[in-house]
Formats: structure tokens, C-alpha cells, sequence
């Protein structure tokens, strides 16, 4: 078998230093330009933590916040019926299936998508959309809300949101820096605080809350 042996690289003087053009291949078989298709895919994330954000890979299913030092979970997460984990902090998605009934809730998520039975407390950095009839015992904060058709939200503390667009019916006091907007067929049945306040033809809006 044939041996294997390497050519010694040999420079003119002895200083430590590889010559140029060297040390450039070098560098470029270890590192990534700017606009490189093998760039590594990034991404910036708000910590749930101290609010403040970090650029993370994209790909990541967790991190630490580069201000507090905080564990940040990214991995989507689903809810399932008779579930014990009641409190989920992600950066990623969470799911709540149909015919799943839990309570005292604890979620800070980025997106989250209610088809059970569920109360607590909620904080979305995006969007809340509520695809069944639940109540929130606790507080709500989201950047959207999203009430759909034959769905009805009781709402026991006021709701912060960014925006929210009410297709079913919404009980209880909402407060939003952005447009609220009720569609054909949508109720909202309590004290309103928003920047504009849209209800289309169809639509209920009534400040006094009915009796429980």
C-alpha cells in the first residue's frame, strides 16, 4: 500500500505567519461570506424573560438570551388532553387540540391556536386565535386576537391586545393601541379602548357587560 505523506509547506523566511494567499484559502475554507448560499440561516427573537432581543440560528430548538443569560425554549408545542404541564414558556408555536379541557394555564409563546377547553393565562408576541367557546379566568396579552365565527371568549380581566378581529363573540373589557374589528355576525359586549373601533354591518358593539 502506498504511503500517504503530505508536502511540507516552505516559506522563504521564518515568521510565524503563513504567506498570504495561504492564509486566505485557509480562512475561506473555514468561515462563511456575506450572501454565501452556506450562510447560516438567522433569525431575532424577544426573551420572555427581560424583553430584550438576540439573533439566534433559525434552526435552533433553544438558546440563552445574550442580555440575561435566560434559557429560551424555540421548539413548537401541543397541548394534549390530561396534559400535567401547565406552564410552557416557548418562542415557538403552541396548539391546543379539540376535546382537550385544562386549567390553570400558564403560556408565553409567540403564536397560539385554542380548538379545547382552556383557562388561565395568556401571552402571545403574535397572534391568540380562538377557535372555540372558552373563558380566560386570567390575563391575555397578544399582539392579535382572533375570535372565529361560533366562538365565544369571556374575558374575566381586561384583554391587551395590538389589534383584534372579533368573527364570533367576545365578553368582557378590551384594551388595543391598534384597530379592533367586528365583522358580519361578530359581538363584542363590553368597555372598548382602541385606537379605531370598525364594526361592519351585522356586527354588535355594546359597552355594558350582561349579567353572569
Amino acid at each position: 500500500m502506498l504511503e500517504f505523506r503530505p508536502e511540507a509547506l516552505v516559506v522563504s523566511e521564518v515568521s510565524g505567519l503563513l504567506p498570504e494567499g495561504e492564509r486566505n484559502r485557509r480562512v475561506a475554507l473555514t468561515s462563511f461570506s456575506k450572501g454565501s448560499e452556506n450562510r447560516i440561516p438567522m433569525r431575532e427573537v424577544v426573551c420572555y424573560e427581560c424583553g430584550k432581543s438576540s439573533t439566534v440560528p433559525a434552526a435552533a430548538l433553544s438558546a440563552h438570551c445574550l442580555h440575561c443569560h435566560a434559557h429560551l425554549n424555540m421548539a413548537d408545542e401541543e397541548i394534549l388532553p390530561g396534559s400535567e404541564r401547565l406552564t410552557i414558556r416557548t418562542l415557538g408555536d403552541v396548539t391546543v387540540p379539540a376535546e382537550t379541557t385544562l386549567s390553570h394555564l400558564s403560556v408565553v409563546c409567540r403564536n397560539m391556536e385554542i380548538n379545547g377547553h382552556v383557562s388561565g393565562s395568556f401571552r402571545c408576541t403574535r397572534a391568540m386565535i380562538i377557535n372555540e367557546s372558552i373563558r380566560i379566568d386570567g390575563t391575555l396579552r397578544a399582539e392579535r386576537l382572533i375570535v372565529a365565527k361560533d366562538a365565544e371568549v369571556q374575558l374575566d380581566k381586561p384583554a391587551v391586545v395590538g389589534a383584534a378581529n372579533i368573527y364570533g363573540k367576545v365578553t368582557g373589557e378590551l384594551h388595543s393601541d391598534g384597530v379592533v374589528k367586528i365583522y358580519n355576525g361578530g359581538e363584542l359586549h363590553g368597555l372598548c379602548r382602541a385606537a379605531d373601533l370598525l364594526a361592519e354591518p351585522g356586527a354588535v358593539y355594546d359597552r355594558t357587560l350582561p349579567p353572569r
